[in-house]
């Protein structure tokens, strides 16, 4: 039987990036998701960080081909806001694409990537990305996102799998859930933030509470345990056919689907199990 191909970039900065690694290739080998993971990339060579180290030996041991390129020098013009520093992003992604031809996988999971992707290697490989709101939801980091959902007082949140463009968060949407900010676990919340909201600005708030704030927290813990599921049945859902991704976004039998597939119900129920 043939198994979808999938690349795998991951900058292995934590204990999450082993996990969710973990989680793909175990439901990959017990065949729950008909595909199989070609090769991971990580731009952190042996030796530059204990948790990278951890992620590469992880990788190692279920003998998986393990491409490196360190961002090293990178990562140091970023901090530095070089100038140079899209023409340096190009040429570390060209050398990276060139460390990866030979491999099949056309459809690359950015896991815990912690680099943004030049247009070369968008346009080289699908990369999908996960953003944590809806479609046509907050932009930015997941910071940002939860503190941009609370301001207004939304109905509901999510996160979504998207397409990888030059354009940070623009990319064509892939797959997303949805879940409310109402009922009883959170309404109690909100009407406490809001009596927080009479008497002091939201920056005082975020600068006071920050991520321990209860409806951010809540939110986020609400969020988060979602995002797994996501990736995973994102992943099974393209092993199986159900959709094909092309450049220009999500398509299911033929025909694109410009807004992306609501898979929320899957995703429930997957928590369930």
């Amino acid at each position: 039987m043939t198994t979808f191909p999938f690349g795998w970039f991951s900058s292995g900065r934590d204990q999450a990036a082993i996990d969710l690694f973990t989680a793909a290739w175990e439901r990959m080998e017990s065949g729950v998701i008909p595909g199989r993971i070609a090769y991971v990339f990580c731009d952190r060579d042996l030796g530059e960080t204990p948790a990278s180290d951890k992620f590469l030996a992880e990788v190692k041991a279920r003998g998986i081909p393990l491409v490196t390129n360190s961002s090293r020098e990178l990562r140091h013009m970023i901090r530095r806001r070089d100038p140079g520093l899209d023409a340096a992003r190009e040429a570390f992604d060209a050398k990276t694409i060139e460390l990866l031809r030979g491999f099949e996988a056309q459809v690359v999971v950015l896991a815990g990537y912690m680099l943004i992707v030049s247009p070369l290697l968008c346009r080289t490989f699908l990369c999908l990305n996960l953003h944590p709101a809806v479609p046509d939801g907050p932009k930015g980091a997941w910071q940002e996102v939860m503190w941009q959902l609370m301001a207004p007082g939304a109905k509901e949140a999510g996160a979504m799998m998207h397409l990888a463009t030059p354009e940070l968060d623009e990319g064509p949407t892939v797959t997303y859930f949805r879940f409310p900010l109402t009922g009883p676990d959170f309404d109690p919340l909100w009407t406490q933030f809001a009596r927080k909201l009479g008497k002091e600005r939201l920056a005082e708030i975020k600068a006071r509470e920050g991520e321990a704030e209860p409806l951010f927290a809540r939110i986020r813990a609400e969020e988060l345990r979602r995002e797994f599921p996501l990736i995973l049945l994102t992943l099974k859902n393209l092993a199986e056919g159900r959709f094909r991704l092309t450049p220009a976004g999500v398509e299911v039998k033929g025909r694109l689907a410009p807004g992306g597939i609501d898979i929320s119900v899957q995703v429930e129920e997957f928590l369930k199990k």
